[in-house]
């Protein structure tokens, strides 16, 4: 395993957020709220030419190419109530639905630096896994330089790829939680401006991409069967707020309900901490919501699962299909299947599966 300094960071603030917030204002803090109309139009506000950086970066083209059009499929549910089916994102060249975060924050980082050499661009970001996989691969292809806050708690399959890559790696003390990763990239950002944050809590590409991409391949994939609920774990809020918004847009009565650990629910007061949870899932702490999420506060119904539960829901699965999901899909199943047996057969659930887990995960499951 490559080796990495573990780092104790401060947490910072301060900053204020301009209305219409646009992607590459990175040091404004995490915890201030978002301020976007609902019913505005994707196209109107996001800025990003996908075709024309694909044009001018072959590499990223090629990653481009291979995104999206991942399968939505029937998944167990429960006897005698409503269907549910799940995005499988695993099919993304990356292997997980942050390979379409990365390709979005990766445009935005692009098209922001215009016709500069790509050498000159040093990108920087923060991850629980995923999203540090699909940008660090898409930066050594394209010959940028990055460099990725991880929690000390991170696998060492994943070290290994980050290392061979020739990403630079900053572990943060996991006793800090996620938020302290988010808070020492903010602060990296500001002590260091030479390189650039993509912040994915707070860049609408984010958002953006999923509402034009997730989302509208689930609207075509439901072929015109109206879904009653929309189930994803919070995360940075990107899935499950993008998503929601193309559903609305076809189903203005779809149900929306958020998944975070139960060891540090949305919203909790508590202080971060290093308790295990579920892949990908979004628990922050210090009261801290999640900027995209704050967009529709007063109509997301938030359930909970905890680490055990996730790691035995990816074992079921597994029994039940013979497919892997990951800790995180595992989570989105065992919710949507809890809010599928209180509707009727005629009723459609849709989730996400974000990935098919790590080998460290299932190494768990198999002893």
């Amino acid at each position: 395993m490559a080796d990495a300094t573990v780092i104790h960071h401060s947490s910072t603030g301060g900053g204020a957020d301009p209305l219409g917030d646009r992607p590459h204002t990175p040091l404004v803090p995490l915890e201030t709220p978002y301020a976007l109309p609902r019913a505005v139009a994707v196209d109107a506000v996001d800025s990003v030419d996908y075709a024309a950086l694909e044009r001018a970066h072959p590499a990223y083209g090629d990653f481009g190419s291979r995104l999206g059009s991942t399968p939505l499929v029937p998944v167990p549910g429960p006897d005698g109530g409503a269907e549910v089916l799940a995005k499988c994102e695993w099919h993304n060249p990356a292997g997980s639905i942050k390979d379409r975060v990365a390709y979005a924050l990766l445009g935005s980082a692009l098209q922001a630096h215009g016709d500069r050499p790509l050498t000159e661009l040093r990108l920087l970001e923060y991850s629980g896994g995923n999203l540090a996989l699909a940008l660090s691969g898409l930066c050594a292809d394209l010959g940028i330089a990055a460099r990725f806050m991880l929690s000390s708690a991170s696998p060492g399959s994943l070290l290994d790829t980050l290392a061979a890559r020739g990403a630079r790696v900053d572990l943060i003390d996991k006793e800090l939680g996620f938020l302290g990763v988010v808070r020492a990239a903010v602060e990296t950002a500001r002590r260091e401006p030479e390189w650039t944050l993509l912040y994915q809590h707070r860049n609408t590409a984010n958002l953006f991409f999923h509402e034009r991409s997730t989302g509208a391949e689930i609207v075509d994939g439901l072929k015109g069967r109206k879904p009653a609920a929309w189930v994803a774990s919070i995360g940075t809020g990107g899935t499950l707020i993008g998503v929601l918004r193309a559903l609305r847009a076809a189903h203005p009565d779809v149900r929306a309900v958020g998944v975070t650990p139960g060891e540090l629910p949305y919203g909790s007061e508590q202080p971060p901490n290093g308790l295990p949870k579920y892949g990908g899932s979004g628990g922050m702490g210090d009261g801290v919501r999640q900027p995209f999420v704050t967009l529709h506060d007063d109509e997301i119904d938030h359930h909970t699962i905890t680490y055990p539960e996730a790691v035995a829901g990816m074992a079921e699965f597994r029994d039940r299909t013979g497919v892997r999901i990951g800790s995180s899909a595992a989570a989105n199943w065992l919710v949507a299947r809890e809010i599928a047996a209180a509707l009727p057969p005629s009723a459609t659930v849709v989730t996400v599966f974000p990935d098919a887990g790590t080998p460290e995960e299932w190494e768990r499951i198999d002893r």
